[in-house]
């Protein structure tokens, strides 16, 4: 049987959606690589590391504009390349960051490719195919200044040596917002409308295709952007006929108001469609400019599962790149923003999400489309909900094994995110109390977190954690099981710090000054026993984890360092520590980091054997009922993406750790960080995938 994805659908960030001549849709995210749905968006799955793509963050989409079953994925990387519509992948360019690709209608052999030498740097220059895209080289480029951030290529439908080239800030960095043709594929440059101000979009007109629409920022409503700045003359929208450089012709805009314009024209109709980015509104003119319709904002569109004010934004990779084309559909507008994929199907009167569906009331099913980074799972003591934790979306929940998904945020302490999002780094279900859920939230993982408690499945929450430090970040929640139902005794470690609570996580002290400390587990046999772990090493106490009572134990191998913030991939050290719930005695550690591996004690943690060396390992979980049965995660990637091919994600041994097997099956990409075995209804296997989200399946036979 198959791993089964289980999401809300959404969290970002993406950088397009398009669609080809044929109908099927490609999406392009930083940590997921791309997404392809063969249903105009109904349902999607991932293109990753089983399709051939060995890169995470997708910058950029490319359709053969004749050939439906040729593909292009833009990426940190180089440039990947389809012919069987998506099934699999091949690089045809293995580097520089590659934000778009176009191709000519007139001549598909030509194409085009906007190429950086890395992903944060402004030295935008123009890549070439010849032969349909199998081989790149760059040209010249003559008269393009230094800095450019390119954004978007355009071809002229009937000249395939026409090229046109946006450049302006993104997500990473930033070059001039201007525009630039070239006559002789891309051999040499001059810029049009250097005196109508910063450029924000640019579109060929279909009906006219010597004649160019392209609008300007003016007054800048994102205080976070590097290069660009408010123009007095406010943002305007022009058309001109660019093989002479104009004369540009300013159009009268909806409401005589100036703003920030994305151009929409119809390919069908000689309609011409605005996107105001402002407040998200669309206003469609027939007539040039002389009338405007308004279409709707988004407060008349479908939200999906989150807030008005955070849907129809933008994407990381530029404003320009916001709305997309299905070749296949003259009535669509498909539209990217930092976390979610929509589309209209009526020329923008109406939009709803591709990521997500309702199947119920205020409960949502993802649609196959989520690039999130899920950092802890807990399953409650009734064995039907479940409860995750996550970076920017905060907490969600489901009752009914992942059909649906709820928000359950404490909107009280996630700030802007005004409740629809949050940070959230480690949960604990109570494992004899149905209901009983701690967990930490935070608006983003910088600020300070605070200790939740709830008695009702996490509909309503608690704050607690009295004695808890305001600063650092917190991980490892854990529980001793040999404590009170009615007032647990827990383990949190707090910005490296171990802490403990004896009264159900109202009050806390601190019992380890260990410095380096990001896990702590409680033996399930043996009253008293806890351990604790990080890039300080392994750490026990055998008197319920009172302070001065805890010892460094374990082998020097198992210690690390932090290259960065714990969170993210330069964390080395001890991952997990997980008791052998049929061995009293019996621990295993995940030490994450270059030669580190599983290690096991089979007697308290005195000594210890290496069952397993690899540079990725996350979390193990030996099997309830199967004594020496273990399922070990491994991944490369955790909060910012990122594929190596020393990552195994899901292995099995069912001999206790002297022979492993991929349990990968249909994963796309093989990250795996966190693993929860369910024993009832049905024993299951819960686990997290970096960037794909969550996925539950039976345990491996």
């Amino acid at each position: 049987m198959l791993w089964r994805a289980v999401n809300p659908g959404g969290g970002g960030a993406f950088a397009e959606v398009a669609g080809g001549p044929d109908g099927l849709l490609l999406a392009a995210s930083d940590l997921s690589g791309a997404y392809r749905s063969l249903d105009g968006g109904s349902t999607w799955h991932i293109i990753g590391a089983r399709h051939g793509l060995t890169v995470t963050h997708v910058s950029g989409l490319g359709f053969d504009p004749q050939d439906p079953r040729i593909l292009y994925l833009g990426t940190e990387e180089g440039i990947f390349r389809s012919e069987n519509r998506g099934a699999t992948f091949a690089a045809v360019l293995d580097h520089g960051y590659v934000k778009d690709v176009a191709f000519a209608a007139s001549n598909p052999r030509i194409g085009y490719a906007a190429y950086h030498s890395r992903f944060d740097m402004a030295d935008g220059r123009l890549y070439r195919s010849e032969d349909r895209g199998r081989s790149w080289h760059p040209v010249a480029g003559a008269g393009l200044p230094a800095d450019l951030r390119v954004l978007k290529v355009l071809v002229h439908p009937r000249d395939e040596n026409r090229v046109f080239l946006l450049s302006g800030e993104d997500r990473f960095a930033c070059g001039p917002a201007a525009l630039f043709t070239s006559e002789d594929g891309g051999r040499t440059w001059y810029r049009l409308a250097p005196d109508l101000g910063q450029v924000l979009d640019v579109a060929l007109d279909p009906h006219a295709p010597d004649a160019l629409y392209l609008s300007t920022y003016g007054d800048l409503w994102d205080p976070g952007y590097q290069c660009l700045h408010d123009d007095p003359r406010g943002g305007r929208v022009y058309r001109g006929a660019f093989a002479h450089d104009g004369p540009w012709e300013a159009l009268p805009l909806p409401e005589g108001r100036p703003g920030n314009w994305l151009l929409w024209p119809d390919a069908k109709d000689p309609a011409l469609r605005l996107l105001d980015l402002d407040v998200a509104a669309l206003w469609e003119t027939t007539d040039l400019g002389a009338s405007w319709e308004y279409l709707g904002d988004r407060e008349d569109w479908d939200p999906g599962w989150s807030g008005s004010v955070f849907v129809y934004g933008l994407p990381f990779s530029g404003d320009a790149k916001a709305l997309g084309r299905d070749l296949s559909d003259p009535d669509a507008m498909l539209w990217a923003d930092s976390q979610f994929l929509w589309a209209s199907r009526d020329d923008g009167r109406s939009f709803s999400p591709l990521h997500t569906q309702e199947v119920a009331p205020g409960r949502w099913r993802s649609r196959g489309v989520d690039n999130i980074v899920p950092l802890d799972l807990a399953v409650d003591a009734d064995g039907r909900h479940v409860y995750v934790a996550l970076a920017d979306l905060g907490c969600f929940r489901t009752e009914d094994g992942g059909a649906s998904w709820q928000p359950c945020n404490h909107a009280a302490v996630t700030g802007s995110w005004e409740g629809y999002g949050g940070n959230a780094m480690t949960v604990l279900a109570d494992p004899d109390r149905p209901g009983t859920v701690w967990m930490t939230l935070s608006e983003e993982i910088e600020t300070p977190h605070t200790l939740l408690r709830s008695l009702d499945f996490a509909a309503s929450w608690q704050p607690v954690g009295r004695g808890l430090p305001e600063e650092g970040v917190p991980a490892g929640l854990s529980l001793d099981p040999h404590s009170p139902s009615s007032s647990r005794t827990l383990f949190v470690t707090w910005g490296g710090d171990v802490y403990r609570s004896r009264d159900d996580g109202l009050s806390w002290e601190r019992v380890l000054d260990c410095g380096g400390c990001r896990t702590t587990a409680v033996d399930p046999h043996t009253p008293g026993l806890v351990y604790a772990g990080g890039e300080a090493g392994l750490w026990r106490s055998t008197q319920g984890g009172a302070a001065g009572t805890w010892e460094a134990i374990g082998p020097e191998a198992v210690q690390g360092h932090l290259g960065g913030e714990f969170w993210d991939t330069y964390w080395e050290g001890v991952a997990a520590i997980r008791p052998d719930p049929d061995h009293p005695g019996w621990v295993y550690a995940a030490v994450f980091g270059e030669a580190r591996g599983l290690y096991r004690s089979q007697d308290f943690g005195d000594t210890w054997e290496h069952l397993w060396a690899g540079p990725y390992v996350w979390d193990v979980a030996p099997v309830p009922g199967r004594p020496g049965h273990l399922l070990l995660a491994t991944s490369s990637a955790r909060y910012s993406g990122g594929y190596h091919a020393a990552s195994r994600g899901l292995l099995y041994s069912p001999d206790g750790g002297r022979t492993w097997h991929d349990a990968n099956r249909n994963l796309a990409w093989p990250f795996v960080t966190t693993l929860r075995i369910v024993a009832t209804p049905t024993p299951a296997l819960w686990l997290i995938s970096p960037g794909a989200g969550v996925y539950t399946g039976p345990l491996p036979p």
